[in-house]
């Protein structure tokens, strides 16, 4: 196979310290090729230089053969590169075929919609991308959003595709759609840079991954002759457990009761309908669902977010359903949203700052309306120290988490929400889109706080971290609760119909 793209010897500093350090990448055409490696490792920044949003410091990059210097994304798709980033860059209120035909010269407002029109939907067809191009992006689904960014890329004649984590955002099903849409375009002769750190991934759809570590490249291999074990060691250096001790935990005390809650929104169906579901303390309750089933929803009642319309939430033996977020955060009921960007940090802020959202108006961080630098740096400084989050440079606690990478994000996250008064935490879909070492980091906070005897809401559309992490399992379809079972009780065949809403008694009866 000819290569079609070579990188060589890149280096790319930010503030002194080497994100890309002589890094080496070549790419056939016809080939899925996986850059994997940790949070943070530098498999983003070295797709961005390839597509024109960095310069490189250092090396040199060659496409088809000809020596390139792209200074912007534009650069890169005039010479056929395409890059679908793992936070979209879709126009919400404009329709597929506006977004797909945006910034086209020869195709701006006054263009030929109709052609445009048949060549999209043409394109689609012929790729298996089907999406409805006169449909706004507001009211597509996650998956289908990001049909409209291969599209837009496609449409513009690329012929190698990056994609930054693509699969974060998708439910198994949609997965596998996905990657019969890469084997179809590899079959064309298609170029794939596929950014992920989710092995079984890597096994299924690659045939060679170059593997990153703190910025280096550390190995190449054809993914046939290697494992998801051999792949791992080489990501982080080192073996990882797999095995969580739970601690046995005698007495079920409730710490959470929810009776026939319910949230309407105007005349349609309820997003929560007649909700009952109780959480012991010293347990870890996952939530198992396909996204978009009223799990979010759920979460958001409990932290106090979104008000009931109806029912009755009971935490310690308190009705809670009028207490605001901040009285229940002060009452031990921490929240991790599922959108760390939107929910969980001010990314223009720094970590220092991050840490003490919850509590900045209170002692040790302000005394008498004066701030505490010390207190503020020193609560950082522990922080970091326990969650092991990897700052800038010497920046230390003053690193603005923008720069940072979504695990480190994350775990600032964790570090403030995860306190001593904390007694329930939820936790909702806390991995999504970290790395392996980041992700066993997090699995393990969750059991470290279930031994402890603090009570975890585990709200995960990862089958395997709700099975290995659960004491029990309760699945959400169509805003209910359809089915909770003890985790040794689960057979993952029943576990699949109950998330697809279908009972055991409905299919037994053949429905």
């Amino acid at each position: 196979m000819m290569n079609i793209l070579e990188m060589k010897h890149i280096g790319k500093k930010f503030s002194g310290v080497y994100a890309n350090e002589d890094i080496d990448l070549t790419v056939a055409k016809g080939e899925i090729h996986a850059l994997l490696g940790e949070n943070g490792a530098g498999k983003t920044t070295l797709m961005n230089i390839l597509f024109g949003i960095y310069s490189a410091d250092e090396g040199e990059i060659f496409w088809k053969g000809k020596k390139v210097h792209f200074h912007s994304p534009k650069d890169a798709i005039a010479e056929g590169i395409g890059m679908v980033h793992q936070h979209f860059s879709l126009v919400n209120k404009m329709t597929v075929l506006d977004n797909v035909i945006l910034g086209l010269e020869k195709q701006g407002f006054f263009a030929d919609r109709k052609s445009a029109k048949k060549s999209l939907e043409d394109l689609a067809e012929r790729y298996g991308l089907q999406v409805d191009p006169d449909a706004k992006i507001h009211e597509l689904s996650v998956g289908q959003q990001q049909r409209v960014e291969i599209l837009k890329a496609l449409y513009r004649n690329v012929e190698l595709l990056i994609l930054d984590e693509p699969t974060g955002v998708l439910t198994p099903k949609e997965t596998e759609k996905f990657f019969n849409v890469l084997r179809r375009l590899k079959a064309e002769g298609y170029a794939v840079i596929i950014i992920t750190h989710r092995m079984s991934e890597i096994m299924s759809i690659s045939d060679r991954v170059t593997i990153l570590r703190d910025g280096k490249k550390v190995k190449d291999l054809i993914t046939k002759e290697t494992n998801p074990v051999e792949l791992s060691n080489y990501m982080i250096g080192r073996q990882l457990d797999y095995n969580f001790e739970a601690k046995e935990i005698n007495q079920k005390e409730v710490a959470l009761q929810l009776k026939a809650v319910t949230v309407k929104k105007g005349h349609k169906k309820p997003v929560l309908d007649q909700i009952d579901l109780e959480v012991y303390k010293g347990e870890i309750l996952g939530i198992a669902g396909v996204d978009g089933n009223g799990q979010k929803e759920l979460a958001e009642v409990i932290a106090g977010i979104r008000k009931i319309s109806q029912g009755e939430i009971c935490y310690m033996g308190e009705e809670i359903a009028s207490w605001k977020i901040k009285e229940r955060f002060e009452k031990g009921i921490s929240y991790i949203s599922d959108d760390r960007h939107r929910d969980g940090l001010v990314l223009d802020m720094n970590v220092e700052e991050n840490l003490i959202l919850r509590q900045y108006d209170k002692k040790p961080f302000l005394k008498n309306g004066i701030f505490q630098k010390k207190a503020i740096k020193d609560n950082a400084k522990k922080a970091i120290e326990e969650y092991r989050i990897k700052t800038s440079g010497n920046q230390g606690g003053e690193t603005p988490v923008k720069l940072m990478s979504g695990g480190n994000q994350q775990k600032v996250i964790l570090a403030r929400e995860i306190t001593e008064h904390s007694k329930l935490i939820i936790a909702n879909q806390p991995t999504r889109g970290l790395d392996i070492g980041a992700t066993q980091f997090v699995r393990q906070v969750w059991m470290n706080q279930r031994n402890e005897g603090k009570s975890v809401i585990l709200i995960s559309a990862d089958l395997e971290e709700i099975m290995q992490l659960s004491d029990r399992v309760a699945v959400m379809f169509g805003g209910r609760i359809v089915g909770v079972q003890k985790k040794e009780d689960i057979e993952m065949e029943q576990l699949g119909l109950l998330m697809g809403g279908i009972t055991k008694e409905e299919k037994e009866n053949g429905n």
